[in-house]
């Protein structure tokens, strides 16, 4: 019976051990045993718990990105979910949200705010002559990641302050993109203008299997010379005088 309890108590000492160690577990000493399902991110600069810390520096690919700051839930951990409040700030990017990732390893994103600079979307819009200038803002209502890819989405974007400048130079107003997961598994959006300038673009995209596809029709309002004249660098014209803009394109893994 001695044995017993002495064994009893051994158990109690472990068990408190373990929960002090698991309430202050060193954030830097946690990223060891966590790095191999980052990917493609690197963090320095670690401080705080594995339940609340800060990394000073986040690079992805070479390219910075700003400091992160993160808030873990512990209650969620009983159902085998990692739940958190990330943010990333102090760099081009900014994002602000939460995270949840499931016991498949699938991660949900919800009412995430993110902000970047226009320029950063170039290679997507594949416009070589053209530079892009302004902020792209937005919130990701909903969003999931499975195996690297988006498997689900829904929010919105605004690209504030639109402009371009190289072969031609124009100011755009603003435009909103509007996308939401479709019943076949794709993503499907919209994007039109705010009707402020004098660019109309009325388009549509979809994202599905690593793919996505665009085609918008652009016009210039009131016949504006700096419009009409970076169209020429924007698309097919067309019989009408609008441009026809089509993009194809490969999303990268994410993870």
């Amino acid at each position: 019976m001695k044995l017993l309890r002495r064994l009893f108590l051994l158990l109690l000492v472990l068990a408190a051990i373990g929960g002090i160690v698991a309430w202050t577990l060193p954030a830097d000493l946690a990223l060891r045993w966590f790095k191999p399902d980052l990917g493609p991110l690197q963090l320095s600069g670690v401080s705080g718990t594995v339940w609340k810390g800060r990394a000073a520096s986040v690079s992805a690919f070479n390219t910075s990105l700003g400091a992160l700051d993160w808030s873990v839930q512990k209650t969620p951990l009983l159902l085998r979910q990692v739940a958190a409040r990330v943010g990333l700030s102090g760099g081009a990017i900014r994002v602000d949200g939460d995270l949840t990732r499931d016991s498949d390893g699938s991660v949900l994103v919800r009412a995430m705010d993110f902000a970047f600079p226009a320029e950063l979307a170039a290679p997507a819009l594949d416009i070589p002559s053209l530079k892009l200038h302004g902020r792209i803002e937005g919130r990701l209502d909903e969003a999931r990641l499975a195996a690297g890819w988006v498997s689900g989405a829904r929010g919105t974007a605004r690209w504030r302050e639109a402009a371009v400048s190289g072969e031609a130079e124009a100011r755009l107003g603003e435009m909103i993109a509007e996308f939401a997961s479709q019943p076949d598994g794709s993503i499907a959006g919209t994007v039109k203008d705010d009707g402020s300038s004098n660019l109309e673009i009325a388009g549509q995209f979809t994202v599905q299997s690593g793919q996505f596809n665009a085609t918008a029709r652009l016009v210039a309002r009131n016949n504006d010379p700096q419009v009409t004249e970076a169209l020429r660098y924007i698309g097919e014209i067309q019989p009408d005088g609008s441009s026809l803009l089509k993009i194809h394109g490969q999303l990268f893994k994410l993870f």
